[in-house]
Order: structure tokens, then C-alpha cells, then sequence
């Protein structure tokens, strides 16, 4: 009679087995990863300056009384 075991699955988050492969890397190609999610960092960080600067003037503006159009035709 032969019989067989149930398999035991595990189960590993998608953010551990991306780490277990960055790290099996080759140290050019984990500067490499490192310098490009710098990088990334850097554009995002840049945008979200430029938008909130872009707020800010806005709502100046608007406080100072400066704005005086009906902002629902603004995209029309």
C-alpha cells in the first residue's frame, strides 16, 4: 500500500522573496538597484515639491482675492 504525504506549502510575502533575490545579487547589481530606486525617489520628491508649491500659490491667491473666476469652467 503506498501512501502519500499531504505537502506543506508556505507561504512567503511578495516583499521577502523580492529581498531573498536582490540579495543572491551580484554587488554591481545591487549598486545598480540601489542608484535607480535613488533615482526614483529623487523625480517623486521633485514632483511632489512642484505640486505643493503649485498649491500654495493657488491658495495664496485665492486668499489675497486675486482669483475671481468660477473654478467648475476651469478645464472646459
Amino acid at each position: 500500500m503506498i501512501t502519500t504525504m499531504p505537502q506543506k506549502t508556505t507561504e512567503i510575502s511578495t516583499v521577502d522573496a523580492l529581498w531573498v533575490l536582490i540579495q543572491s545579487q551580484t554587488k554591481a547589481v545591487r549598486k545598480a538597484l540601489v542608484e535607480r530606486m535613488l533615482a526614483e525617489q529623487s523625480k517623486t520628491t521633485a514632483q511632489q515639491t512642484m505640486v505643493k508649491e503649485s498649491l500654495t500659490r493657488a491658495f495664496d491667491e485665492l486668499h489675497s482675492g486675486k482669483v475671481h473666476h468660477d473654478a467648475r469652467n476651469i478645464f472646459k
